[in-house]
């Protein structure tokens, strides 16, 4: 062998141990990436799930928050109803009774 055809054969070795190191670091890499990738994808659907039942909790105390608002409605309106049913009651109280100052009837026992 001359030396030209020595020379040619170790830089073909050398570039094909080149290319199998680059094509291991490249695998490495890629895992590493794939990983990465993984783990970002865990977080991101992590986070998509803690929207989700942010988002349906809020949902929640609004329809409650509704609920509690026509509740107090309802009482403001009984409690408007029992203010005009005892003036009502005051005032028939008063043309029956106008002696007494409170409407109040009261019975006197003597002994």
């Amino acid at each position: 062998m001359t030396t030209g055809q020595i020379v040619a054969i170790v830089i073909l070795v050398v570039l094909v141990v080149a290319a199998v190191a680059a094509v291991a670091l490249f695998r490495r890499r890629s895992t590493a990436q794939r990983q990465i990738d993984a783990t970002r994808y865990r977080e991101a659907a992590s986070r998509a799930a803690s929207a989700d039942r942010l988002a349906a909790e809020a949902e929640e105390r609004a329809e409650r928050a509704r609920r509690e608002q026509e509740q107090a409605d309802e009482l403001a309106e009984m409690a408007r109803r029992d203010r005009e049913l005892a003036a009502k009651r005051a005032a028939q109280a008063e043309k029956l009774d106008p002696t007494s100052p409170d409407g109040v009837e009261v019975e006197r026992r003597t002994s």
